[in-house]
């Protein structure tokens, strides 16, 4: 489960994406932060998810990424910097 909680491109559209399970009620079960990037390393959007190490951690860059935005790359804060994924 994921949302967009910052946007960067200035899309009014773009905050209101969120997984399609994402539900308010369980908006304290996203406890990790995340940012999608473009081929050039530009931040696109950052957001919050509920997993950020199996393969739903993707979900974000899945759903939203390349076909989309044109996002390519995912990181999550880790121990206070940015890993990509």
């Amino acid at each position: 489960m994921w949302t967009l909680t910052t946007d960067y491109t200035d899309d009014p559209r773009a905050l209101r994406h969120c997984s399609c399970d994402y539900d308010d009620a369980n908006a304290s079960l996203l406890k990790y932060r995340f940012r999608l990037l473009d081929d050039d390393g530009g931040v696109y959007y950052e957001g919050m998810s509920d997993d950020d190490s199996s393969q739903e951690a993707f979900a974000p860059l899945d759903d939203f990424g390349e076909g989309y935005a044109g996002c390519v790359t995912i990181e999550y804060f880790r121990q206070g910097q940015w890993e990509p994924l």
